[in-house]
């Protein structure tokens, strides 16, 4: 994990756990997070790592990628770091890390917007803030903070007058200038009850256009 990783799940957490009654937190893909373990362990939380195979640090293991085998709203909060980008199908993750957070409940995310591959065993996908938004709405979530931090050359891009507005809104959520990963921060809160968000809305449509065929006929 970079160094970069471990200050910006500090800073969410002493700007929106810091307040809270200390609680249960799951850290999904969490095998190689061990400074994640310590900035809630510190204030009193109870931290479970979730990850794909044993290790000596791990609580939870998942015998399916996208299915965690723990109840409805058991965490006071969910968070993720460098895990996202290696998901292959995030968006079904994303809905489980919901389901699984209690409500009015945080969730903080951190992924590289840009950056070298880096394989995990795959390397899928990069996120913008604009990313993190979208997904909040997908899993029934408020969005509370998203920032990225923009490459150089994205600024040199927006550099003529014409595009003072954009280049504005970019520097509003800069933090650090020119890191490898640019990474973007998604702070959220679980507003709507997972099994009523739009995502599981969206899931059962499609089940219900493409039913499993019967396996009693023929």
């Amino acid at each position: 994990m970079h160094p970069e990783s471990k200050d910006y799940m500090a800073k969410a957490f002493r700007t929106h756990a810091a307040g809270l009654a200390p609680g249960k937190v799951l850290d999904v893909g969490a095998s190689g997070q061990g400074g994640y373990r310590e900035i809630w362990e510190s204030k009193g939380w109870t931290y479970h790592a979730l990850e794909l195979a044993p290790g000596p640090a791990v609580d939870v293991v998942l015998d399916d990628p996208w299915i965690f085998p723990l109840e409805n709203d058991s965490y006071d909060a969910v968070i993720s770091g460098q895990m996202l980008e290696h998901n292959a199908f995030f968006w079904l993750s994303f809905l489980e890390m919901a389901r699984v957070l209690k409500m009015d409940g945080l969730m903080v995310h951190i992924a590289p917007s840009r950056g070298a591959p880096h394989k995990g065993p795959q390397d899928c996908w990069r996120f913008y803030r604009d990313g993190m938004v979208a997904l909040a709405e997908w899993a029934g979530l408020e969005c509370l903070d998203a920032r990225t931090d923009w490459a150089p050359e994205h600024f040199e891009y927006y550099g003529k007058p014409r595009h003072a507005r954009m280049r504005n809104e970019m520097l509003e959520g800069l933090r650090n200038w020119g890191t490898t990963w640019g990474d973007t921060v998604g702070v959220f809160k679980k507003t709507t009850p997972t099994r009523d968000a739009s995502g599981m809305d969206y899931i059962r449509r499609f089940a219900a256009m493409n039913p499993a065929p019967d396996k009693t006929q023929g």
